[in-house]
């Protein structure tokens, strides 16, 4: 796989400011550990001709206020540290303004366990976080995820 980066494509550039959002979704926690709730993730597929393996699975930070959260926009309610395995929970993105900081496509697209396979990824990260170096996410352009992207 070959990770080949953009300046613009995909009708998005550097340097873009965006909105995201999603609505939130009920979701299925699918186990827990002392640091992590496991959810299992309405928009992906396991990938059976895959050379990785990907249980079908996204984790979070059990601690609402621990630093992981700044490098994902999802967040999920109840407050995670009070789910257990076999509960249901909300999962959704809060309005979100973030930057372009990145556009890469893999060519062919990535194996990553799941289907579909990423093709786009946009390297995003918050406004408020862009002193920080180690804030941002990535977003799978073709991943299924109901992410709505709209202009700053």
């Amino acid at each position: 796989m070959r990770r080949v980066r953009h300046e613009s494509a995909e009708g998005f550039a550097r340097g873009d400011r965006l909105i995201l959002s999603a609505e939130p979704f009920d979701v299925h926690v699918s186990s827990v550990t002392a640091t992590r709730v496991f959810i299992e993730w309405p928009w992906r597929e396991i990938d059976g001709e895959s050379k990785n393996r990907w249980d079908g699975t996204v984790g979070f930070s059990r601690d609402p206020d621990h630093w992981d959260w700044r490098n994902t926009p999802w967040r999920v309610e109840p407050d995670p540290s009070e789910l257990s395995a076999g509960e249901t929970c909300m999962l959704g993105i809060p309005p979100t303004e973030v930057q372009v900081v990145a556009i890469d496509q893999y060519d062919p697209p990535a194996d990553f366990g799941w289907t579909p396979r990423p093709t786009w990824v946009l390297g995003v990260c918050p406004v408020s976080d862009l002193s920080d170096e180690e804030a941002g996410y990535v977003l799978y352009l073709n991943s299924g995820e109901p992410i709505v992207i709209d202009p700053a």
